[in-house]
């Protein structure tokens, strides 16, 4: 008989997901507790955080001792952010915790950081060109004078003379961070005509550049290209046609 593994899941994850999770193996059996700690969260985190990744959504019922009961025999936990503070001292057996977002950083402020457990993330395999096409969304914000309009629209006039609209073909863009969105955001600019340069912490230079761009540097460059680029926007800035 196959030896049965609980994976217990306390992000909000799709009901396909748990399906799939299920699919891998016979031996695993899907524990859903989504939902089931909403109502620490909202005790343990700042409001802010509360708000952005919490929400007002439903929630089932269930005590502190029935949370308890679950992750004193979890092995492998599905989280998310935010996450129980205490969940390593309250899970014993907790072997692997695996959190959706791509980024463990914001694991720091609970006791799993520095823990036995292993922890791994989903980075690389989350869709990253709805995150890219708000990056561009937000260069074209801006460079179109696009936060005028909002200012006209409250006061019901329309002063074309206080856009002075930027044309993104020609202009350099550092991506600061060449990861999976930031490469993302590289291909969309490159295809929007811009010359894309960007900085990873460990560049191979043995590897093809990513798609879109024409230089890819170590951090320490970074600060010289965004020098230069506050040079170069505030001497564009400076020479726009201000109101009469």
């Amino acid at each position: 008989m196959t030896p049965t593994r609980e994976v217990l899941v306390i992000v909000p994850a799709p009901d396909d997901a748990l399906s799939r999770i299920a699919a891998v193996d016979r031996g695993l059996h899907v524990v859903d507790a989504r939902g089931w700690f909403d109502v620490e969260l909202r005790e343990t985190w700042p409001p802010w955080t509360v708000q952005r990744y919490v929400g007002q959504r439903s929630a089932p019922s269930h005590s502190r001792q029935e949370r308890d009961r679950l992750l004193a025999g979890a092995e492998i936990v599905l989280g998310g952010f935010p996450f129980p503070l205490d969940l390593r001292a309250r899970a014993p057996h907790l072997r692997w915790f695996h959190q959706l977002p791509a980024g463990a950083s914001n694991l720091l402020r609970g006791d799993l950081w520095g823990s036995d457990v292993v922890v791994t993330t989903s980075r690389g395999y989350g869709n990253t060109r709805p995150m890219a096409e708000f990056a561009l969304a937000g260069l074209l914000y801006f460079a179109r004078g696009l936060h005028h309009a909002a200012r006209d629209r409250q006061r019901h006039r329309f002063d074309h003379r206080t856009y002075g609209p930027l044309l993104l073909q020609g202009k350099t863009v550092c991506i600061v961070g060449a990861g999976g969105i930031g490469q993302e955001v590289g291909s969309l600019c490159a295809s929007a005509g811009m010359r894309v340069i960007g900085t990873r912490r460990r560049v191979a230079l043995d590897k093809a550049l990513p798609a879109g761009f024409s230089r890819l540097e170590p951090p320490s460059v970074s600060m010289r290209y965004s020098r230069r680029a506050t040079r170069s926007w505030s001497a564009v800035s400076g020479r726009r046609r201000r109101p009469s």
